[in-house]
């Protein structure tokens, strides 16, 4: 018989979704709860990462006739299984155009800065980051970590997530002062290697999520259990610090955010936003109808046509099933409008 204790899970548990799953404080089987970056998500303004997205797609495509011409076989988009393909396409497309290789960069940037936070040097830089680093280390000469990828759970709200870092200064006896006066010694601190140099986006999502770690217990998944985050008596609740460090720029700066107003955000407001999206009593059956669609042929659009424009648009719409037969009905079709005009 196997001893149930030779082993001791290493990972945090989730669900198919990604979700974690975490034990409640009563107690009981774990339940999903919501990651801080999905729940404060809800607040985010996305335009410009969309607009982003779409770029990079149109891009992809113009690198991938394959992808073009897989596109072009799609019939019916609103099908679940054409709509997977497009998925497919899309994702293709994104990293055709390098859609993926900012985030591969960012994701190697971040893990050589933690191996510098953990006083070691990286047995291996590869170049274009190696000004990166050397900023990254001058901006950071101040500060000491006293924890890092942490995991934390705020169970009113049921979310969960890793906080980068949590700092406290080397020299308190000098604090950094903040934008409102507050004297700072620690608190919570955050790396962000995306966007260009001067350019950070989407940072109220930062702020709310920084909030909701500052205002979260730290959570062992292998004993279900909750406790104050470290320094949990002087880090400060207003303020946290973002280290912007844009992969290849050779350029790190340190700004100052406004985690309590994130928080504020987080608490009050994203709740709400998500029980709005969740309502199902919003309409109510007024009146309805149903006629069954008549199905119209190709023989009988080509006949329909007014135009030699319109034998083109249906030419257009359904040449993956175009025949000999349609190409000669429309050649009628288009003789008889050219005597009748």
């Amino acid at each position: 018989m196997s001893d149930p204790f030779s082993t001791v899970a290493t990972e945090l548990p989730r669900d198919r979704w990604g979700r974690p799953l975490i034990t409640p404080p009563e107690g009981g089987e774990p339940v999903a709860y919501q990651r801080v970056t999905t729940f404060v998500g809800a607040l985010e303004d996305t335009y410009h990462l969309g607009e982003w997205g779409k770029r990079t797609v149109a891009l992809g495509m113009s690198k991938r006739p394959d992808l073009i011409a897989l596109a072009a076989s799609i019939t019916d988009p609103k099908d679940p299984s054409q709509k997977k393909t497009l998925n497919s396409i899309a994702k293709s497309a994104m990293e055709a155009a390098a859609g993926s290789a900012a985030a591969n960069k960012g994701t190697a940037l971040h893990s050589l800065t933690e191996t510098i936070d953990e006083g070691r040097e990286p047995a291996y830089v590869p170049e274009e980051f190696i000004a990166d680093l050397e900023a990254y280390r001058q901006v950071r000469e101040r500060f000491d970590f006293i924890d890092s990828e942490g995991f934390c759970v705020r169970d009113d709200l049921r979310v969960g997530g890793s906080y980068d870092r949590l700092f406290t200064l080397r020299d308190t006896s000098t604090p950094l002062i903040a934008p409102d006066g507050e004297q700072v010694v620690g608190g919570v601190w955050d790396l962000k290697s995306g966007g260009s140099e001067g350019s950070l986006f989407g940072i109220g999502k930062i702020a709310m999520q920084l909030g909701t770690y500052r205002n979260s217990k730290k959570y062992d998944h292998t004993l279900g259990s909750r406790t104050d985050l470290p320094g949990e008596d002087f880090m400060s609740r207003t303020w946290g610090i973002v280290c912007h460090l844009p992969a290849g720029t050779g350029r790190a700066s340190l700004l100052w955010v406004d985690i309590a107003s994130g928080w504020e955000a987080a608490y009050e407001i994203a709740p709400r936003v998500h029980a709005w999206r969740k309502r199902k009593d919003l309409s109510q059956p007024l009146a309805s109808a149903e006629v069954s669609p008549r199905n119209v042929g190709i023989p009988e659009q080509i006949a329909a046509a007014t135009s030699y424009a319109d034998l083109q648009a249906i030419h257009a719409a359904n040449r993956i099933v175009w025949t000999a037969g349609l190409t000669s009905a429309a050649a009628a079709r288009k003789r008889e409008l050219e005597a009748a005009s």
